[in-house]
């Protein structure tokens, strides 16, 4: 798949993608990028780990900027595990460390099989809800996280689909 039509794809993936999903995809793209560090800091080549390290940091940091401001029980537990997350990832990061980038990633494998389980569930009891388009949240979109994080989207796409990363 050429690079215009991959973006094309994903940008359309995106924009049409339940809170539940996006919140999966960011999940994903801090595995994928956690383990591009890994390989990297177990070859030796620091230089090389730095700018996918440093994905993971932002998207963790977004993922718990995004159960941050909601004061329930549940997401007070879930801002605990992503603010050890983010800080396992920021220390892998400052110090090279590849054993606490693999903590960080091991926690972020079990995130994905947990936030998997809870996009089938719901597509399982409503089939319209797997395809239904994001409904706008409150909190303004960060169409330049999206864009940056999940592929290079166009900023002005990003914006016009109103998404959001609240999941």
């Amino acid at each position: 798949m050429s690079l215009p039509t991959r973006n094309q794809y994903l940008e359309s993936k995106v924009a049409t993608a339940p809170a539940h999903r996006l919140h999966l995809m960011l999940i994903e793209g801090a595995i994928r990028f956690g383990r591009q560090a890994e390989d990297a800091l177990r070859r030796g080549d620091t230089q090389a780990a730095s700018a996918p390290l440093m994905r993971v940091v932002d998207i963790v940091g977004e993922m718990l900027a995004g159960v941050r401001g909601q004061e329930t029980a549940l997401n007070q537990q879930i801002a605990e595990l992503y603010l050890f997350l983010f800080r396992r990832a920021a220390e892998a990061k400052i110090n090279d460390d590849v054993e606490k980038l693999g903590e960080a990633l091991r926690l972020l494998e079990f995130e994905r099989e947990t936030w998997q389980l809870a996009c089938d569930k719901l597509a399982s009891q409503e089939p319209g809800l797997a395809t239904q388009a994001p409904v706008e949240k409150k909190a303004a979109p960060r169409p330049n996280f999206i864009g940056q994080h999940l592929g290079g989207l166009s900023q002005s796409s990003a914006a016009s689909s109103g998404l959001s990363l609240e999941a």
